[in-house]
């Protein structure tokens, strides 16, 4: 379990630790001058034969955003109050920050009671009750101690070890993510980095990536507390020795990511649900100025709102922050938002997603996404976007920004019953009801064609988009794919048939089908050009040519150029012939002559034969000759 301090300056935070572990967290030479927290403190111990983790963080308000990089990642807060001060400006500011980072867990502990009395006590604590009622850590335990005497210290431990025994859920589902909060060198070992394991599990031999600058690096050794030890998991803290060819302790800075390669894809436009602190005095409104706290890093951007909306004090509002620089952020991360001098903290909240669109964010389409994105649950967020996603889901995207492992990705695609269909850029996913119901407007479209036009072979893609509304490419392709799986249609090249049409040409033109016909077999291998052919069958050239066209689409006809088209089994003839005279040289090499001379056809015939032969990768052309490839078939 890993556990935050939290509170004013000089209320004891760092001696309480001390006495807690044996362990001075306060490791600077400056903190040892000044007697007060600077940068974050580490320190351990073993309470039930459980590992307690404590990161010390600095009070003091210039420190803020190194208080935040240490409440990042954490089970537990250990909210300390001293009975002399009170209850003090960093500690309500320190609170606040706990309850929008989301921590549910914690207790409070109320130093230095050696130094007042009962009823100094009791009002103390009626103030930090006070100062707790609106935060999700209203029922955290008050507790009096003191490092001094001793006293509250062993209550003070059994409720921290009773803590650890039951620890609060941890994101194990994901893959592996840590927030960077220091970086250094070991002699004898190289670079180290430490941080609070957010998700996922890490092993030696690893490979993984930095955050946002994409190096990669590879886990030589771990260490959880004080041990080496084979793995480390969410929830804990945990010290990685890296190594990598780009890899150096300058590239690596408090707020990087070390995570699994896939997650990699810094952003910087993010669409986030957030609340307003009651303690503001002024709405938040469009394009304010803000500094961004996530994880261990921060950021200035500003936040973008509705025209004419702002956010209230003690308000919620879905908004969109453009940051200045990119972070590694995820779906539901936490992130703490203050003003742009970094004085103030002025709310904070939860991440929903992190590509947000630069146009049309306020629309109504993209209010839907965005709320069907704000769904803890995997699977009623894909059925929500599903529903909404006519042209398709990313479904690598939505992976990617959720943290949703391969495996659980591939469970949650049977279980919501989507279509996946793989595009150059990216795989899509669609509701399969919706497919089902875009089946049978294309199979209805195809039946209406094959009636209305009984000589027309089929519809590519392109027609079909051309005929259905808000039906693109890949919309369609998951749409054909089932009705060509379950034979309702077929594919002939690019056109798409119901089973069994059989095209049924005009009389006329059926007629000279025939025609043409017989004057090609007539010919042999030797096929007439199409004037030749035209005159046989008293035609104009160019108006037969839309004719054999159309042959050619039905597969009666292989058109190999503009001047001539050939019978299939004519084709097949001469490629054979090509084959054979290749197999006869040692080389494989066909030339233009010898193959003249083998199929007896006229050189007008033979150049564009060969050329066809080469578009189809059947041969490639070497000087004077050709090497024939056996294995290709494609004519």
């Amino acid at each position: 379990m890993i556990v935050a301090t939290a509170g004013h300056i000089d209320h004891g935070k760092t001696t309480l630790v001390k006495v807690l572990t044996g362990i001075d967290a306060d490791r600077l030479p400056e903190e040892k001058a000044r007697g007060i927290t600077i940068d974050l403190g580490f320190a351990y111990t073993a309470l039930g034969g459980r590992t307690i983790g404590f990161v010390d963080v600095p009070g003091h308000e210039r420190l803020v955003r190194t208080m935040v990089a240490g409440a990042t990642g954490v089970d537990f807060a250990l909210i300390v109050v001293a009975a002399d001060d009170g209850v003090m400006p960093q500690t309500r500011e320190h609170i606040a920050i706990l309850d929008v980072l989301g921590l549910r867990r914690g207790l409070v502990a109320i130093t230095k009671s050696d130094a007042v009395d009962a009823r100094r006590l009791s009002e103390v604590e009626a103030q930090t009750r006070s100062v707790l009622s609106e935060t999700a850590l209203v029922q955290a335990p008050v507790i009096a101690c003191s490092a001094l005497n001793g006293a509250g210290i062993p209550d003070l431990a059994r409720r921290l070890e009773a803590a650890a025994a039951d620890p609060s859920p941890a994101a194990a589902e994901g893959d592996f993510r840590l927030a960077v909060d220091r970086c250094f060198t070991v002699v004898g070992a190289g670079l180290v980095v430490t941080g609070a394991v957010h998700s996922g599990s890490v092993r030696p031999g690893d490979t993984l990536l930095v955050s946002p600058s994409g190096v990669e690096a590879r886990v030589r050794g771990l260490r959880v507390g004080h041990d080496a030890c084979a793995v480390a998991v969410a929830g804990q803290r945990c010290a990685l020795n890296l190594t990598g060819p780009r890899l150096s302790r300058a590239g690596i800075h408090r707020g990087d990511w070390i995570l699994a390669p896939h997650l990699h894809g810094p952003a910087r436009r993010l669409d986030v649900s957030l609340r307003m602190l009651q303690s503001e005095t002024r709405p938040l409104r469009h394009r304010t100025p803000v500094h961004l706290h996530h994880g261990a890093a921060s950021a200035t951007g500003r936040v973008l709102l509705p025209q004419g909306s702002s956010v209230e004090p003690g308000a919620a509002a879905i908004a969109q922050i453009v940051l200045d620089a990119s972070l590694g952020a995820l779906h539901g991360d936490r992130f703490v938002l203050r003003d742009v001098s970094a004085v103030r903290t002025l709310g904070g909240g939860r991440i929903i997603d992190i590509e947000g669109p630069r146009r049309g964010a306020w629309s109504p389409g993209r209010r839907r996404v965005v709320e069907a994105l704000d769904t803890p649950d995997h699977g009623a967020a894909l059925t929500h976007l599903l529903a909404h996603s006519e042209a398709g889901l990313d479904l690598d995207h939505f992976a990617r920004s959720r943290n949703v492992p391969a495996a659980r990705m591939k469970a949650l695609s049977r279980e919501v019953d989507l279509i996946a269909v793989d595009t150059p850029r990216e795989r899509l996913g669609f509701a399969k009801e919706r497919m089902t119901a875009l089946g049978e407007s294309v199979a209805a479209i195809l039946d209406d064609a094959h009636r209305s036009e009984p000589d027309n072979p089929g519809l590519t893609v392109e027609d079909l988009s051309e005929r259905v509304a808000s039906a693109d490419r890949p919309a369609l392709r998951a749409a054909l794919d089932p009705l060509l799986g379950a034979g309702r249609i077929e594919r002939r090249g690019a056109l798409y048939h119901l089973a069994g049409h059989a095209v049924r040409l005009a009389a006329p033109e059926a007629a000279l089908y025939e025609a043409v016909r017989a004057v090609l077999e007539e010919a042999g291998l030797n096929q007439p050009r199409l004037a030749d052919l035209a005159a046989r069958v008293d035609r104009e050239p160019e108006n037969l040519r839309p004719h054999l066209d159309k042959f050619g689409r039905l597969g009666w006809l292989k058109r190999v150029s503009g001047h001539y088209y050939v019978l299939p089994d004519v084709l097949e003839e001469l490629a054979d012939r090509a084959r054979a005279v290749a197999a006869e040289h040692p080389q494989a090499l066909l030339t233009v002559g010898r193959f003249r001379e083998t199929t007896g056809i006229s050189r007008n015939l033979t150049m564009p034969l060969l050329a066809y032969f080469d578009a189809r990768g059947l041969t490639t052309r070497i000087n004077d000759g050709r090497v024939f490839h056996p294995d290709n078939r494609d004519l």
